[in-house]
């Protein structure tokens, strides 16, 4: 009997102590979900199948100089500045080129280089290192294939002018501001990344005190745009070709490393939000981080957990307890440090090619196996303590209600029927959807929603873009032949 009441007595004591726990937990603001972990994750390299998925295509590794890019079985083209024998591996052959860059003039540099790593394929050759300068970097030209045994890779330097990154003003502490990261690539981005940074200058303008900083477009393309002297823009070089294997999202990861690497510096702002074309702001945003922990949208799709049998085959083994993490999270949007996004952005470019390369997780993470790519990355980096924000922001037309969000994000075909109500049918009376504009942006004045509509955050999309096509000149030219596609009246959809 008295082991009985011991027992009870203890059971009684967990429950009142799990309980309080529960209710400090619920004490914060309602809109903040705080992912910190209780235990220090086990951190470890990629599994042995992913080292080797990563030797045989595309990776990133440091040296003393900087980050360097190898590309597998390919032998770049280009004028030769010097070659040298007995390089025992590529980093030393990447760092080669590195020096060689910093020591000459740019018509001269280097900016490429190949490596023998082969002696099968290679013979007299292996181990030669070649130093050399390509015209495009867009468009090495180059050998490829399973017969060829060097690697090579480019060194990545800012065209001239590329860069027209606005950094405001200098100053000793930017405080809370964060530096606005925009990633880009594609026509549909394009007029897209105008309306998101119409209404960035606009909250901007309207509340000078908030925590936006300054602006940043990359685009991750390798080419300039026609809204280059209208938006600060980087311009990152593409992948070589085949790499990304129709992905093009891989290639943001590796714009973001561009971009950390050349121009990062610049910034005042000590943080930095990663951001989409897609997301229009409809309040100011505030840094919702809490202390160094980086502040994100928790994805109910992303499902590290469910998942775990693949994730363990690419990253080793891992106990079940540490996949609380790996969160329910993408790259953006984001807040963090620019000394976690330094930390982070290799890996997860890293990663991001073993997932693509991976015929398992290419085909089980599909479109959003980039977002997958950042949650791993992040806890193999030991960034594990993320602050989730709910209501960072809306996702219409399945949000409803406007609220308190700073964000929505134009991700999901709307369609509503004559009575404004939201109906499951591609052939409904009323229809936004961003992917009708994927060669000809809208033109200004897009039909609103149907009487009846009551969903907020749907009627407010189209004020959004109506407003942003009113006010931006010229858009009438850019938009040339574009057609309203929003009403359909297709009389058999109700």
């Amino acid at each position: 009997t008295a082991a009985l009441l011991a027992m009870f007595l203890m059971a009684m004591a967990t429950f009142v102590w799990s309980w309080k726990s529960i209710a400090k937990k619920m004490e914060k603001p309602d809109y903040l979900v705080d992912a910190t972990s209780t235990i220090e994750p086990q951190r470890g390299p990629l599994s042995k199948e992913s080292r080797e998925l990563l030797e045989d295509n595309f990776f990133v590794f440091e040296t003393a100089l900087g980050w360097c890019n190898s590309y597998q079985r390919t032998k770049y083209g280009g004028t030769e500045i010097n070659t040298m024998s007995d390089v025992k591996d590529v980093g030393k052959c990447c760092k080669a080129c590195q020096e060689s860059h910093l020591a000459a003039d740019p018509p001269v540099s280097c900016n490429a280089w190949t490596w023998c790593g082969d002696q099968e394929t290679c013979g007299s050759d292996y181990l030669r290192c070649i130093l050399k300068h390509i015209q495009d970097s867009n468009k090495p030209a180059a050998a490829s294939g399973s017969d060829i045994g060097w690697s090579s890779g480019l060194i990545n330097h800012a065209k001239e002018n590329s860069s027209k990154a606005d950094t405001g003003k200098k100053s000793e502490d930017s405080g809370r501001k964060y530096h606005v990261l925009l990633t880009a690539a594609g026509f549909n981005q394009q007029w897209l990344a105008r309306i998101a940074y119409y209404h960035y200058c606009k909250m901007k303008e309207e509340h000078p005190n908030s925590d936006m900083g300054g602006f940043t477009r990359l685009l991750h393309t390798g080419e300039p745009d026609i809204w280059m002297d209208v938006i600060p823009t980087f311009v990152a070089l593409a992948l070589p070709p085949g790499v990304d294997k129709g992905y093009i999202v891989l290639n943001r990861p590796y714009g973001i490393l561009q971009w950390i690497e050349q121009e990062m510096h610049k910034i005042p702002e000590k943080y930095v939000l990663i951001s989409e074309p897609d997301h229009l702001f409809v309040r100011p945003l505030p840094n919702f981080m809490v202390g160094n922990k980086p502040a994100t949208y928790p994805f109910w799709y992303i499902q590290p957990y469910e998942n775990r049998a693949l994730i363990r085959k690419i990253v080793g083994p891992i106990p079940d307890e540490d996949f609380e993490h790996i969160h329910k999270i993408g790259s953006s949007p984001l807040i963090l440090s620019k000394g976690d996004l330094a930390k982070i952005v290799p890996s997860w470019l890293n990663v991001s090619v073993v997932l693509k390369n991976n015929p398992e997780s290419d085909q089980t993470f599909g479109w959003i196996q980039e977002m997958y790519a950042w949650s791993i990355a992040s806890f193999l980096e030991g960034i594990h303590d993320y602050v989730l924000v709910k209501d960072m922001i809306l996702h219409p037309p399945f949000d409803s209600k406007l609220g308190n969000s700073p964000i929505i994000h134009l991700t999901y075909g709307m369609t509503l029927a004559k009575n404004g109500k939201f109906v499951r049918n591609d052939k409904a009376p009323w229809i936004f959807n961003k992917r009708d504009y994927s060669s000809v942006p809208p033109p200004r004045n897009l039909t609103p929603p149907p009487n009846g509509t009551t969903n907020e955050v749907v009627i407010r999309v189209i004020k959004l873009i109506n407003e942003a096509t009113s006010n931006i000149p010229g858009w009438d030219e850019y938009a040339q032949n574009s057609v309203d596609r929003c009403c359909r009246f297709d009389e058999s959809a109700q």
